[in-house]
């Protein structure tokens, strides 16, 4: 299992989210306050989850994302964003569903390698995947989006995973 670092600027607020991983049978490495401490702490790591505010005291969390070896996912919890999957970022809104939190906290750390890490050839396909429910369910490429997202976090599956089960079926 990978390892779990909270990043919050507010020690209760990272003792309180510990707290509630722990109690779920998740294990919390390290907490810390600020992005540069993250930084420091993923070189003696092979891969690992990060859950921090959308902005700390030295960076935000994006910039966090960036500078992240390969093997590192990061969660952020933003007070005025809105849900999105960017590289090996996950933006999640606050306040956040606890179930729908944890869920995808157990999804990252069980899987083998960065779970949001995607080529452009995955792009391709996702992209193929996202016209394919477009038509076929007369929705917007953001809701195509969203559904392959929701669905891959349900299923535990890499979206594109899922979007290459997605254009298979299709062309069957």
């Amino acid at each position: 299992m990978k390892d779990i670092i909270i990043a919050y600027p507010s020690k209760d607020v990272a003792l309180q989210m510990r707290s509630l991983l722990e109690s779920e049978g998740f294990h919390v490495s390290f907490i810390c306050a600020t992005g540069s401490s993250v930084l420091r702490i993923v070189h003696n790591l092979r891969e690992g989850v990060i859950i921090c505010a959308s902005i700390l005291s030295d960076m935000g969390a994006g910039v966090l994302a960036e500078n992240l070896p390969v093997g590192f996912d990061v969660v952020a919890l933003s007070k005025n964003g809105r849900e999105e999957y960017l590289g090996n970022l996950i933006n999640m809104p606050l306040p956040v569903h606890r179930d729908e939190f944890l869920q995808t906290v157990s999804v990252l750390v069980s899987t083998r390698s960065a779970f949001t890490q995607r080529n452009k050839d995955d792009d391709e396909i996702i992209s193929n995947a996202k016209l394919i429910l477009m038509n076929s369910g007369d929705i917007t490429e953001s809701q195509a989006h969203k559904y392959l997202q929701k669905e891959s976090m349900r299923t535990g599956k890499k979206l594109a995973d899922l979007a290459k089960e997605i254009v298979n079926d299709f062309a069957d």
